[in-house]
């Protein structure tokens, strides 16, 4: 099933969900682990960006494919790489958000190690 919104005005409730469900997995799974109370706040961090990454894998494959898919034609190619650099730049935000509570939960999920 499709990710794309038919109408860019209205929100696509779907992806929103499927975003939102992806956080909430991660968020328990690490919660059945028994992390942490004072690493919540990095968590909640780490959840919101896991879930938009992965959300917006599917999305940039779709764009992707659609770019793929259309025939050659310069306006049709050039809607298509904005809309590809829109979804790298909204990856690359995400990617450089993810970083300080990927370090610290990793470093604690380490430190369990020897627990």
């Amino acid at each position: 099933m499709s990710l794309q919104n038919e109408d860019p005005v209205e929100p696509n409730l779907h992806q929103a969900r499927n975003k939102s469900g992806m956080a909430h997995q991660i968020l328990i799974k690490f919660k059945e682990t028994g992390i942490a109370e004072e690493l919540d706040d990095d968590l909640a961090k780490l959840c919101t960006d896991l879930g938009d990454l992965w959300s917006a894998h599917v999305t940039f494959t779709e764009k992707l494919k659609i770019f793929l898919d259309h025939p050659n034609d310069w306006k049709e190619i050039s809607e298509s790489l904005a809309d590809l650099r829109s979804e790298v730049d909204h990856i690359r935000w995400h990617a450089l958000s993810i970083q300080e509570p990927l370090d610290t939960i990793g470093k604690y999920s380490y430190s369990q190690l020897d627990e």
